[in-house]
Parts: structure tokens; C-alpha cells; sequence
């Protein structure tokens, strides 16, 4: 998942407050089975669909494990990420989140406390209790041009990079954030999210 800052494009969604919303569904965690998104590289828009294939078949060669977690994401799912983790983390009040059309949740419990349990519960649901940063309104995901994946390995793996040549990563630590592996991929198209730690699984065609 991305973390860029909120841009001012998606603004321009935010038709209705929360206190228009009080007869639609009240938020909580059967909210991240709508809008469900893909896991597949299949629904990737090309040619950062073909880059990643190339990048995964290079790193499953190696004896690398990847783990997709996300590719292409709806609008409104990204929507509902953003504002259940800024609700958990007390960054706004949930009656003053905006709302977008085709999305009627009502944020507000009968209780602040119910309304930040309901929110704390989405975002356990979206599995971003280690995510450093509220997701983005709209990112890459939303163009099918960015991935979500967990890569892990154990001692050294040799991987071919997008020339052909063996590059031998031996360094710590042994995830997508290695910088050695962070190179490789970056040859074939995939780039690391610039952000560093804040959103360790995710790769664009951008870097954001």
C-alpha cells in the first residue's frame, strides 16, 4: 500500500460530511470485504505488469519467497483505508470525515469510544497494524502501477538482474528492504517505496 500525501485531486470526492450519513451502515471491519481489490499481477497495468512478473520469476529462481498482499486497488477501498487508520490514530474526528458517492458508511457510533473501536477494528481487518502512516486517498494501486509484497530468504541468493548478470546478495536484512535487492529490482522497473519503513511490502513503478 502507498503512503504519498493526500492529493488534492481526490478532494474533489468529498461531496457529503458524516452528519448527512446517519441511515447509512455504521463503519467496522465487515467494511474491508467491500470493494475487494486484486492479489494478482494479472490485473497490473502493462508494462509494470510485465516488469513485476520478470522481477518475481527472477527472485523465485533465486529462492526468494514473495508473498503478494495487493496489487490493484478500488478508489473507494483506499477510500476506506485511509480514514479507519486516521480515525484509529486520532488524527481526525469521525464526524468530520468526508464521504465519496457509492460509499455509505456512517463513521459515528453512538459513543466516540464505538466509533474509534469500529475504526481500530477496519484497520485490523485491512491488516495495517503496522502500517507507520495512514494509506493514500489515491496511489499508484489505483492505477494498477504498484504492488503490496513480503519478500523473504535465508542466507545468500544469487539473482539475475534485468541485464542477465548474477548479482550475490549477501547483505542484511533479508526482506524488500535490502538495498541490494532494492537495485535489482529498480533495473527491471520495480522500484521501492521511497518512504523507507513506513510502508515496508510496497513497490511502484515510481517509487511512490
Amino acid at each position: 500500500m502507498t503512503t504519498t500525501i493526500e492529493k488534492s485531486s481526490t478532494a474533489k470526492l468529498a461531496t457529503r460530511r458524516t452528519d448527512d450519513q446517519s441511515n447509512y451502515e455504521l463503519s467496522g471491519a465487515k467494511w474491508a470485504q467491500r470493494f475487494k481489490g486484486s492479489k494478482n499481477t494479472k490485473d497490473l497495468a502493462s508494462p509494470f505488469r510485465q516488469a513485476v512478473d520478470t522481477f518475481i520469476d527472477a527472485m523465485s529462481e533465486a529462492g526468494i519467497k514473495v508473498r503478494i498482499s495487493a496489487t490493484y486497488r478500488p478508489v473507494q477501498r483506499s477510500y476506506l483505508m485511509h480514514w479507519c487508520w486516521q480515525i484509529k490514530y486520532k488524527y481526525v474526528k469521525p464526524e468530520n470525515v468526508p464521504a465519496i458517492p457509492g460509499v455509505d458508511i456512517n463513521w459515528v457510533h453512538p459513543t466516540p469510544i464505538a466509533s474509534w473501536e469500529a475504526a481500530k477494528q477496519m484497520v485490523d481487518a485491512f491488516d495495517m497494524s503496522d502500517l507507520n502512516t495512514a494509506p493514500a486517498l489515491h496511489s499508484l494501486h489505483n492505477e494498477g502501477r504498484a504492488i503490496d509484497m513480503s519478500i523473504s530468504w535465508e542466507g545468500t541468493v544469487t539473482v539475475k538482474d534485468a541485464d542477465g548478470k548474477v548479482v550475490e546478495v549477501k547483505t542484511a536484512p533479508r526482506s524488500g528492504m535490502n538495498s541490494q535487492l532494492k537495485a535489482v529490482g529498480a533495473g527491471y522497473g520495480v522500484k521501492k517505496f521511497i518512504g523507507g519503513a513506513k510502508d515496508k511490502p510496497h513497490w511502484s513503478a515510481t517509487g511512490r
